[in-house]
């Protein structure tokens, strides 16, 4: 009984599992972006790299902080015997004899010692600020990865539904070309067709061929590189097989539009939220804070100096005798110092630091331009393909109603089974010809998003 329910799960399995397996897997646009950035390599040295200099800002705020030092140690000494010695007495005559214990052989120490500068020409804020300005620059690299992937994705996606698209063209254009090969045939043996005829007829079908091929190969490489980008390598040998893509070209997926695009707002979106024009800004504050930092030196250090030592023997204790006896002392002080000889290498610097600020700025203001070129340039190429989507689709218009033509001419006795096939391929090439704009709407669409940093990149 075991075995007879054992076999049927078994054959469930395999009628049932294998098949659905077969079919490969099945993967929409979001799904591709959502696969892409948690599988980039890219995005995780990029988030490495940024949760690095976050904890470098982390350390540097720390050192705002009083320093505070514990140490303990302990020494053995060789043994001084007792001595003695004798002075005159400055007060009357004769001498004054003075006895030396013996030393004592064992050094405990345990100290406690303070420093904090107090003012230090603003060097620890300063150093601070910039660490953390560094950290938002790596987190605002981390987003510039994000959105180039998410587009560099989006445009795959496309390209492969593109290929997609062009190989069943090219499909039905062969099989189109071997029925007219077929009719050629037949009339050549009626002898209503010449051999130049049917060498011609067959010389378009080995072009078809051709073509059909070099449209399997790209499809092959658009779906490795989309495979490559969402983090699955697939080596088998038929990788169309194994994924299929449900976004069509038709259906409104990832970024959209309206029809009347307000070039000033999209500028002043971009400006707004792109991380380049963030970064600049980020530049040029860590600028700002990094002439400061140069500055530091002409001002005087003020440091605050503590120190507590519980010892036995202690240093400040004459003629201790008492092997166990610990005796605590403190000290409290205020350094100032100033570097005179450094004032050179300071007004150097603190040119340098300048210069280095203005050039700063003029690359900010050339990131601007460049981020405006940018989104004009994205805006005029998907207006183009909007137009050329528009245009294409009253071509559609045109083929069908050809087609319907040369149908009534054909049950008519007017036109020829060539003339239909052609009316037919016409048609084909034209409703090709749409989702080849419509997917090239898409990719624009995606770029100008990307160029306004219009979706929000988590």
């Amino acid at each position: 009984m075991k075995q007879l329910l054992y076999f049927i799960i078994y054959s469930v399995f395999v009628f049932t599992a294998l098949p659905l397996a077969a079919q490969g897997r099945v993967l929409s646009l979001e799904q591709a972006v959502a696969d892409a950035l948690a599988n980039d390599p890219g995005i995780r040295s990029a988030n490495w790299d940024w949760l690095a200099a976050q904890a470098k800002a982390d350390a540097a705020s720390f050192k705002l902080f009083p320093s505070l030092t514990l140490s303990a140690g302990y020494q053995h000494l060789s043994d001084l015997p007792s001595s003695s010695m004798e002075v005159d007495n400055p007060s009357g005559p004769g001498t004054i004899s003075f006895s030396i214990p013996p030393s004592l052989t064992n050094i405990f120490t345990f100290s406690v010692n303070l420093q904090y500068p107090v003012f230090a020409g603003f060097r620890i804020r300063e150093s601070a600020a910039i660490a953390s300005l560094q950290a938002d620059g790596k987190q605002l690299t981390l987003e510039m990865v994000k959105r180039s992937l998410v587009f560099e994705v989006r445009r795959a996606y496309w390209e492969c539904v593109r290929a997609g698209a062009n190989v069943e063209t090219l499909k039905k254009n062969l099989e189109l070309l071997q029925t007219n090969r077929e009719l050629v045939d037949k009339q050549a043996s009626l002898g209503t067709a010449t051999k130049a005829d049917v060498l011609t007829a067959d010389m378009r079908v080995k072009q078809a061929e051709i073509d059909l091929g070099d449209a399997v190969s790209r499809q092959k490489r658009a779906y490795l590189t989309l495979l490559t980008l969402i983090g699955e390598n697939n080596t088998a040998a038929d990788i169309t097989g194994s994924l299929t893509l449900s976004t069509g070209a038709d259906r409104e997926k990832g970024p959209s539009f309206n029809e009347n695009l307000d070039e000033n707002d999209l500028i002043a979106a971009a400006l707004k939220q792109r991380p380049e024009t963030r970064a600049s800004l980020i530049s040029m504050e860590t600028g700002e804070h990094s002439l400061r930092l140069a500055q530091a030196s002409l001002y005087p250090t003020v440091m605050l100096t503590g120190n507590y030592i519980l010892a036995d023997p202690n240093q400040r204790m004459a003629f201790q005798t008492d092997p166990w006896l610990f005796t605590g002392t403190w000290s409290l002080g205020v350094v100032i110092s100033y570097d005179l000889g450094g004032l050179p290498s300071t007004l150097a610097d603190t040119r340098a630091g300048s210069n280095t600020l203005d050039k700063i700025r003029a690359d900010a203001q050339k990131q601007r331009n460049n981020v405006v070129l940018d989104v004009r340039t994205c805006i005029l190429n998907f207006k183009r393909a909007r137009a050329d989507l528009s245009l294409v689709k009253g071509m559609v218009d045109q083929a069908e109603e050809n087609l319907r033509v040369t149908q009534e001419r054909h049950k008519a006795g007017s036109a020829n089974n060539l003339d239909l096939l052609r009316a037919q391929l016409a048609l084909l090439r034209a409703n090709f010809a749409v989702t080849n704009n419509e997917i090239d709407v898409k990719i624009a669409a995606a770029d100008l998003a990307r160029a306004v940093a219009q979706e929000e990149i988590r």
